[in-house]
């Protein structure tokens, strides 16, 4: 039979289960194999690991022009190549014998075939660059799903194809199935596929919709090529859905329903969010709209590239690595306090753990957290996860809900800056108004508006679905606060005014980062001083990072530094 992987739900949410047992959702990767820290994770406890494996050596950032950090299995025509694939597998299993792999497999294609195959490609490249593949071409799938299928095989072959638990498919720009060309992946195959999906040529709307559906049924379609060769045993997932992330319809990323309806995909991932340029006391939120994620039965890795005060330009780890002038901004380093450092990957875990979701350690260019105190800290957060793993009910606590219709961006032709101050950076003052909050996708509010107090719609633009759940809301009483062009940013004092109108409970009033669940609470102070956390309930407190003695009460006062972070168990 061999190893199994699925998703299904444990303690309410959905979870990682190998050969029957969960998994504590927290993994590791690197792209420089040569500096790679799999021996340090797998002491720390980590046995989930994933890596990075191309079909070829094309850039795969159109606008750094990056490289693959490992050759093209399929770079030469009929000559396929997995020896640096089957050298990462071996790498990891000789750090840790019992290791859980998940390969991250970029199946974006070779130069030879976009050569032989010019009208397939998008209609321009980025700047001037070459042009590549376009998502709509049949062609494009199809070639993609025959080398998907002989990479499989390959593992099924191999001594080692019990280690392999799952797989992650990825295309596209940056392996996150934006366009290459940047511009929706235009070209004749989308205009001609666009027809045949029952399209209008002068249904602009419709087409900028279609550009992301078609992403999301290229996806659909390759998870199920994954599941029927592998007879349904293994996890499949990618990266999609980044609502909020990339809130123009460009991004491709807009089709996230059809994958919330498709049993072939198990998981979806994004990195954190990048708003504030991962700015210290501020919450880094998903990118995308978790708990419709979770209502569907799909889990979420989160991509926590988290840097410190050891990450280094990858031109600094690998000679010649990326073009000069590229990967050497501020961005690209962490905070120079180890502490500080520490306090943040505290904050990552806290909020995985108070979510329900998984992550996984992005140590990109190696070598990011090689520290004892580092380890020790992500050793101890493995071990937590591993406690709050078997908890009877890990489900959200929130009662706020916020909602947004991902096709509203087709309704805004040239509006990239009024869906990211709409969608994307009011995520900051919902994150520090001490108040927990779920996030859903529009076509979920039917199934889930009587579980909470309050409602946040975010609204870019108007759609049918949006009108129709502003005035479910006025029949059900419902209050709603509605962000939109007449209203477009979010205050902390004008969502804490709203939610105390609304009988929903504020944990912290000094906007520091607060994440709460059944069985946990956290602060990740934004200034220094004292804080208080206010509980619904008196309940018995443990401190768990840093330790200490449990105490009984519905207040926990702390002094705190600047970006310090704690972690308490809350016990009934």
């Amino acid at each position: 039979m061999g190893v199994t992987s699925k998703i299904a739900p444990y303690g309410g949410v959905p979870t990682l289960f190998v050969n029957g047992e969960p998994q504590v959702g927290m993994a590791y990767i690197t792209y420089f194999q040569e500096n790679n820290r799999y021996e340090d994770f797998a002491k720390a406890g980590y046995n989930l690991f994933t890596f990075a494996t191309f079909f070829a050596g094309q850039t795969i950032n159109e606008t750094s022009q990056i490289k693959p950090f490992s050759p093209g299995i399929f770079d030469v025509k009929g000559q396929e190549d997995y020896t640096d694939f089957d050298r990462s597998v071996e790498q990891i299993l000789k750090a840790c014998p019992n290791a859980m792999i998940f390969p991250r497999v970029n199946m974006s294609l070779p130069a030879w075939w976009e050569d032989e195959n010019p009208d397939e490609l998008n209609d321009t490249g980025y700047g001037g660059n070459r042009r590549r593949a376009c998502f709509s071409s049949k062609l494009w799938r199809r070639q993609s799903e025959e080398f998907l299928l002989k990479l499989i095989d390959h593992v099924e072959a191999s001594s080692w194809c019990d280690h392999i638990v799952g797989y992650q498919i990825a295309s596209g720009n940056t392996e996150e199935w934006f366009s290459f060309d940047q511009k929706g992946s235009i070209g004749k195959a989308s205009r001609e596929r666009f027809l045949e999906w029952g399209g209008d040529v002068s249904d602009e709307v419709g087409y900028r919709q279609f550009l992301s559906d078609i992403v999301a049924d290229g996806i659909a379609y390759l998870a199920g090529v994954v599941k029927a060769r592998t007879h349904r045993r293994l996890a499949v997932g990618s990266f999609y859905g980044y609502t909020f992330e990339t809130p123009f319809w460009q991004s491709n990323h807009m089709g996230l329903r059809r994958l919330l309806n498709c049993g072939d995909v198990d998981f979806l991932c994004s990195p954190a969010s990048y708003m504030r340029v991962r700015a210290p006391g501020r919450d880094w939120p998903c990118m995308t709209v978790l708990d419709s994620l979770k209502l569907h039965g799909k889990a979420y890795f989160v991509e926590l590239d988290t840097r410190t005060h050891l990450s280094k330009f990858p031109k600094d780890s690998r000679e010649g690595s990326t073009v000069p002038g590229t990967y050497e901004q501020p961005i690209w380093l962490g905070p120079e306090s180890p502490e500080v450092c520490r306090w943040i990957l505290r904050a990552n875990i806290s909020r995985q753990l108070t979510h329900g979701y998984n992550s996984w350690w992005f140590d990109m260019w190696g070598g990011w957290y090689a520290s004892p105190e580092l380890m020790v800290e992500l050793r101890d957060l493995r071990e937590i996860g591993a406690s709050v793993l078997h908890g009877t009910d890990r489900r959200s606590i929130a009662e706020v809900a916020v909602f947004i219709d991902e096709t509203c961006y087709s309704h805004l032709p040239d509006g990239r800056a009024l869906g990211y101050r709409i969608a994307a950076a009011n995520r900051d003052q919902l994150g520090v108004c001490g108040v927990p909050y779920d996030i859903y996708e529009i076509s979920d509010f039917e199934a889930v508006q009587s579980n909470y107090l309050a409602c946040v719609m975010l609204i870019p633009a108007m759609t049918a679905d949006m009108e129709r759940a502003l005035a479910r809301c006025k029949q059900a009483d419902l209050p709603v606060l509605v962000v939109s062009q007449e209203n477009p940013d979010l205050t902390t004092n004008a969502l804490r005014e709203f939610y105390a109108d609304c009988g929903v409970w504020n944990w912290c009033d000094t906007d520091d980062v607060i994440y709460a669940s059944n069985d946990l609470v956290a602060i990740h102070a934004a200034t220094a001083g004292k804080k208080l956390i206010r509980l619904p309930q008196l309940q018995e407190i443990v401190p768990l990072l840093p330790g200490g003695e449990s105490f009984t009460d519905d207040v926990i006062e702390v002094e705190l530094e600047q970006y310090e972070t704690r972690l308490f168990a809350l016990k009934s």
